[in-house]
């Protein structure tokens, strides 16, 4: 639990502008920003709720280039794990810690005080996360719940080109154009009036997007010589031979190390195959759809093929593991306290367990740290590719020592085994 007399959000006006004025001014310029009726900002006045579509792990800092007013942003805790960024985050920008996935009414109840008490201004991301492919995540029902219980302005902050500039998965900026357009969404006789179940049907319908499709809509091209580079943190099947994890980039060539397969990302966010190439043969479900017009697609059928050979690790029980890493960091905490590393060594994902060894103890009569996915929750991925997950009230964080593995390959898989399991029980 965070007490009060640990956590007082304090948002600096000072601060606020300072970082508008400075790295505001940056993303603008570096980023091809452009902003649409931020001049509601002129009439509307806090307290309001600002909702955006999460492009981009860098959405918050391009609303606040252009929102004048301090926004108290609802944020994961894993981002407040160090000394530093909780100083940064709670004490400066004021931001709402929330644990990924898990219900928190101590958070609901800061969020409750900022708009009712304080009369400031509250930001958050209904998706929860960042896109891996430039498409929406559905929104979390209890946002829908959150805005009625408010009952304050809900203005809309819609990003486009956000993803291609700068995706999850990449360290590289490739500038094209970027947009922010803002709008009123809900206004308080409208929340106080609609049923939340259309409340929710209309988040999800303002917040979806496809950065793809808009891209090639307005002809913009994110141009870049390292277009590719870290992709396989999102892409990890090979769709020719079906390996898993042997997806490796190189500037804008994608390519798998077990087989021929290559291609080549492009300045529009969709794959070319190299010129010249035979057409190659693809495995089921990605002979059956164009998975190279984007990463979406791409990802889409990554998940189906995942499913179906899941399904089939299962009803086989077979042992071996599905995923493994060497060289990882195995760290251990309670929501924005500091992590502590408990052993370094490896990391094993079972059908029915995770399993990690300490290479620094490969003797030791205790065997592997195992954790059987039963008790194992909330499976997600921080910032690029820090795989966190819960169990009961500690959080783990597995921590690469290779900067291109994939996190989101176990926090995918995990996910697609509790929904297996779930519908294989008696009655279903």
């Amino acid at each position: 639990m965070i007490h009060a007399r640990r956590y007082h959000p304090t948002n600096f006006k000072f601060f606020t502008w300072l970082l508008r004025y400075t790295y505001g001014l940056w993303l603008r310029r570096a980023y091809r920003i452009v902003a649409i009726n931020a001049e509601l900002f002129k009439e509307l006045k806090p307290p309001f709720i600002l909702v955006g579509n999460h492009t981009t792990l860098l959405d918050p800092f391009i609303a606040n280039a252009f929102v004048p007013f301090p926004i108290h942003w609802v944020a994961s805790d894993g981002n407040m794990r160090s000394p530093i960024m909780r100083f940064l985050l709670i004490k400066l920008v004021g931001s709402i810690p929330k644990s990924k996935a898990i219900p928190d009414i101590e958070t609901v109840n800061w969020i409750v005080d900022i708009i009712r008490r304080k009369h400031r201004v509250v930001g958050m991301y209904p998706e929860g996360q960042s896109t891996w492919t430039g498409t929406s995540f559905p929104a979390f029902y209890s946002s829908a719940k959150l805005l009625r219980l408010l009952r304050v302005p809900v203005v809309l902050a819609k990003t486009q080109g956000g993803y291609l500039t700068k995706p999850r998965w990449s360290h590289v900026r490739r500038p094209g154009k970027v947009e922010i357009a803002f709008s009123v969404l809900f206004t308080p006789e409208q929340l106080r009036t609609t049923p939340i179940a259309d409340i929710d049907a209309a988040l999800n319908n303002a917040l979806a997007y496809d950065d793809t499709e808009w891209c090639k809509r307005e002809a913009i091209r994110f141009e870049s010589a390292r277009g590719a580079e870290s992709l396989e943190l999102a892409l990890y099947i090979c769709p020719k031979c079906g390996a898993k994890a042997s997806l490796h980039s190189n500037g804008n060539r994608f390519a798998c190390d077990r087989c021929d397969f290559s291609v080549e990302y492009g300045a529009d966010g969709s794959f070319a195959l190299p010129p010249g190439s035979a057409d190659p043969v693809f495995l089921p479900p990605f002979s059956s759809e164009p998975f190279l017009e984007s990463i979406a697609h791409w990802d889409k059928l990554q998940s189906a093929f995942m499913q179906a050979e899941l399904a089939e690790w299962l009803r086989a029980a077979r042992r071996g593991p599905i995923f493994s890493d060497e060289n990882i960091q195995l760290k251990k905490g309670k929501r924005i306290d500091s992590m502590k590393t408990m052993l370094r060594g490896r990391i094993d994902l079972f059908i029915d367990r995770l399993e990690f060894r300490d290479a620094h103890k490969p003797g030791s009569a205790t065997g592997p740290l195992i954790f059987p996915l039963d008790t194992v929750e909330a499976e997600g991925v921080l910032k690029w590719n820090f795989f966190e997950f819960y169990q009961g009230m500690n959080v783990y964080r597995v921590v690469f020592g290779d900067p291109k593995a994939s996190g989101r390959k176990y926090a995918d898989a995990i996910g697609l085994l509790h929904e297996l399991s779930h519908s294989h029980l008696p009655g279903r």
